[in-house]
């Protein structure tokens, strides 16, 4: 690259606690980093304390004095910031480095009510640390239930955005391809006290009363962000329950096995209690698998009515909304029981590619370098 091209470049820093991969945050902070590194009007630097991605170039620091401290930070003309629990760093933004335009990116805190009582303490720091945000020039939230949630803490104003996350689906198929002799239902993230797996072992018992179709349930789940106790109370509930048969806890998955498992299932359902985003309804989606959920948190916009949401969140009315999507799966010809309203599976897949395509990691990376642009006046 020339090198008067190289001196025109807005210095960007990326502070990020945790590149971590399996991770809906560290997948955020990765790509966007790459879709700015991409944009040749800017220089992008990482600062973490763990990285698990080697095309994200960059530097481990310790302590918030070290970060305060860093050379790339000190001449950066944009920090951005990835917040989604207290971390140190992010009181970095009270002061900033003096002179560079601070964005924070806002991927929701979970509620002391769906958290173990052990973490209430982390908890509480990390709302109060939303307060934070006041310092920063912009305030990029994921989704309208962010947006919601910043207003709730009193953080508003004309410099908040709505800027979604890029998804890359593990697979792409169409529901319209896929048998029904078996239904295969499938669950994927962290297992936790907020994600409501057991209330999703019991609504699955309760669908296996409701319904002559054969169906399975897969749980796949990140083990290394997971509670283990949380772990081994699903794993008590299956057994009692009487549902080894039916429902299976695969774990964490290979990137190989978890496209398959996309690609094999019909319906992607959670019981989660509190979601800011939810990475997997999108994957769900372009993978020809249909969301069904609680009607809570993002879990109510995410899918733009192309799944069913329970009427309450209550693992009987989970099943319930189960048995509907079943049913309307399993009979030759039927239409598909959806919120948007009934369809086929062939509409379902082309109005499910379509909306998916607005969380393509290009539409992504034009809105990220937009939003940086304009900050440095480069738009």
């Amino acid at each position: 690259m020339p090198v008067d091209q190289l001196i025109g470049q807005a210095r960007v820093v990326i502070v990020c606690p945790w590149f971590f991969q399996a991770d809906a945050v560290g997948a955020a902070a990765r790509e966007t980093y790459l879709r700015l590194s991409y944009d040749d009007r800017f220089d992008v630097t990482a600062l973490y304390t763990l990285n698990d991605y080697d095309d994200v170039k960059g530097r481990q620091v310790a302590t918030l004095a070290d970060l305060l401290l860093d050379p790339d930070f000190l001449v950066a003309d944009v920090i951005i910031y990835v917040f989604a629990i207290y971390h140190e760093f992010f009181n970095a933004m009270l002061v900033g480095n003096g002179h560079a335009k601070q964005v924070v990116r806002f991927h929701n805190v979970t509620p002391k009510r769906f958290m173990p009582e052990k973490h209430w303490g982390v908890i509480d720091k990390s709302f109060a640390q939303i307060q934070n945000f006041r310092r920063a020039d912009e305030v990029w939230a994921d989704s309208r239930e962010n947006l919601e949630e910043l207003a709730r803490q009193h953080v508003i104003g004309d410099h908040i955005h709505v800027v979604p996350l890029a998804v890359i689906p593990p697979a792409v198929a169409k529901l319209e391809d896929k048998p029904t002799d078996l239904i295969e239902l499938l669950y994927v993230g962290r297992f936790a006290v907020s994600k409501g797996i057991l209330d999703l072992v019991k609504a699955a018992a309760q669908l296996k009363s409701l319904t002559d179709t054969p169906f399975r349930l897969r749980l796949v789940g990140n083990m290394r962000l997971s509670d283990q106790d949380y772990v081994s109370s699903i794993q008590r509930e299956i057994k009692k329950a009487g549902l080894e048969d039916v429902v299976e806890m695969v774990g964490t998955a290979s990137n190989d096995m978890l496209a398959e498992a996309f690609k094999t299932s019909h319906i992607y359902v959670t019981a989660s209690r509190h979601e800011g985003f939810c990475v997997p309804v999108i994957e769900a989606l372009a993978s020809g698998c249909i969301p069904v959920s609680y009607p809570v948190s993002n879990l109510r916009y995410i899918a733009d009515g192309l799944g069913k949401l329970a009427a309450d969140d209550t693992p009987g009315s989970l099943a319930e909304a189960l048995h509907k999507v079943v049913e309307s799966l399993s009979t030759p010809s039927a239409l598909l029981s959806l919120d948007r309203g009934e369809m086929s599976a062939a509409q379902f897949d082309k109005m499910a590619a379509e909306y998916v395509e607005g969380f393509s990691p290009l539409r992504f990376g034009q809105n990220v370098s937009d939003r940086v642009g304009a900050l440095v006046g480069d738009d």
